[in-house]
């Protein structure tokens, strides 16, 4: 995996690009909210998909699990920080079945817990093609967080949040710098991602 560290300097983000202006008026929709409904889980899925050339389709009567159970879990990764895997998984199961939609909602949700996942932060973290099944991988999702988890301890740290605040023109948590970061610097081509176009790498 190509170092961060060394990557940031040179990486360009485009303020007035789609995707990082209406980044903080998600995130400001989410941090509303003390408690999620059923409504909340509901509106909440599809604004997140908003931000993603995939339809978002919500067929419960097809699942186990309900939108209320949805709520509850956003509830808990709110307040704890954490979610079990059987969470992770049910909530995958009420978004299109996809771990990259799962991510999103929980990084609006916990932006200093969770960190958004997709095909182009695969590809930077393993190298490797990001077919479904690999993206649909939660230990894979799992190692990435850790791997984000080990960026933040590093010394340089500090300077390096900083500057990707200065560069988006507003403040933005730890994971959320290092994902853009990598995002940005990922080699996979644009049309295979999992974002709207950005107007630069992806």
């Amino acid at each position: 995996m190509k170092n961060v560290f060394e990557l940031e300097p040179t990486t360009n983000i485009v303020r007035d690009n789609s995707y990082i202006v209406s980044y903080p008026h998600i995130l400001a929709y989410f941090q509303s909210f003390d408690v999620f409904s059923e409504r909340d889980f509901v509106c909440g899925a599809h604004i997140v998909y908003g931000w993603m050339p995939t339809v978002l389709e919500l067929n419960p009567n097809k699942l186990s699990v309900s939108f209320q159970h949805g709520a509850e879990i956003l509830n808990k990764a709110k307040k704890n920080g954490q979610l079990s895997d059987r969470h992770i998984e049910t909530l995958k199961q009420l978004v299109n079945n996809s771990l990259v939609g799962a991510s999103k909602l929980l990084h609006f949700v916990a932006p200093n817990s969770f960190a958004i996942w997709d095909s182009k932060i695969y590809k930077f973290v393993f190298n490797e093609a990001a077919h479904n099944y690999r993206l649909n991988q939660l230990e894979k999702y799992r190692e990435y967080m850790s791997e984000l988890v080990r960026i933040r301890t590093n010394s340089s740290f500090s300077t390096f949040h900083n500057s990707v605040n200065a560069k988006v023109g507003y403040e933005v948590s730890t994971l959320r710098a290092i994902e853009l970061v990598m995002f940005i610097n990922s080699g996979q081509p644009a049309a295979t991602t999992d974002r709207g176009p950005l107007g630069r790498s992806g």
